[in-house]
């Protein structure tokens, strides 16, 4: 089955690091991918629209003002294909595509990439000073807090490494990154996956429903033990990963005990690890600690490493 994705280019170094790392999955990991490139011109001022039905000279000036945003459209559009094809995806994957400004590049983005039915988003996250580090960038930032139907993937620097972490906490946002991580990468028998989950407070977090309703009681008991919540969970993965086809040799499962901060034990490991993805779900059950606080600050934090954001 084909997947879609869109990457939203315009020709910044950020965006190359994002063409690069499609390139790099296309290549290596993800089968049947197909590619559309998105770029949002720059908007025509409405005054100008106005004055061009009445005045010549300004329909001469918006006739101008168009196709100076179109050759730049085309030509950022024609060199984000070509990094493409350079990493060897076929030309007939590509689809390009250029569109003028509508409400603001975040809105229009993310409509495009919903609208289509794209099974992801790519986004360059941009250089974050010590005074941004708990933000990437007004663009990305807007899209991520507000993407609810489509993931959102988030490469910042260069990747290189094509190890896979997944940081789970039991709740169905978890299993719906799973899932999502479950049709990208499956069939593919080189890829290599860790589930990791960072064990505080834990029975906060998981209440997941894996077969059947649970009555109070059962509920209850899978509630009384953190490693028994996980197990089940990791039990529940690890099937719908083999389900894809990613044989279970190609699964790894890790919980790290008693961090006293969720986001430094995510970034370390995936430092220590050499991970190049990490997956998160947008947000887990009850207190659970994703979207707006571990999620955001992973992508602020890691380096040359890509995020995908599942909603």
């Amino acid at each position: 089955m084909d997947k879609k994705i869109i990457i939203a280019v315009d020709g910044s170094a950020e965006c190359d690091r994002a063409v690069d790392y499609v390139g790099l999955m296309e290549g290596a990991m993800i089968k049947d991918l197909m590619v559309t490139l998105f770029f949002v011109m720059n908007p025509v001022p409405q005054f100008l629209r106005r004055e061009a039905h009445k005045d010549p000279e300004s329909y001469k000036r918006l006739k101008e003002l168009q196709s100076r945003n179109r050759q730049q459209a085309d030509a950022v559009l024609g060199q984000a294909k070509a990094r493409l094809m350079r990493h060897g995806l076929p030309e007939e994957r590509i689809e390009t595509k250029a569109l003028p400004r509508n409400a603001d590049a975040a809105r229009d983005i993310l409509f495009e990439a919903e609208q289509g039915l794209y099974d992801a988003l790519v986004l360059g996250r941009r250089g974050l000073s010590k005074a941004q580090e708990f933000f990437v960038g007004s663009v990305t930032n807007k899209i991520v807090q507000h993407a609810e139907r489509v993931p959102v993937w988030i490469v910042g620097g260069r990747v290189h490494s094509l190890k896979i972490l997944c940081a789970v906490d039991g709740s169905e946002g978890s299993l719906r990154a799973v899932d999502h991580m479950a049709f990208m990468l499956g069939g593919n028998p080189e890829c290599q996956i860790t589930l990791f989950h960072v064990g505080a407070s834990l029975a906060n977090y998981c209440s997941i429903d894996f077969d059947a309703p649970l009555d109070g009681e059962l509920e209850g008991d899978i509630m009384k033990s953190d490693g028994e919540c996980m197990a089940d969970f990791y039990h529940r993965a690890v099937k719908v990963l083999e389900e894809s086809g990613i044989a279970a040799d190609q699964i790894e499962t890790r919980t790290h005990e008693n961090a006293r901060s969720v986001t430094t034990a995510i970034v370390n490991e995936v430092k220590n690890g050499d991970y190049g993805t990490v997956v998160v779900g947008r947000r887990g059950e009850n207190r659970s600690f994703f979207l707006g606080h571990v999620s955001d600050k992973v992508v602020a934090k890691c380096a040359d490493v890509a995020v995908w954001v599942v909603g």
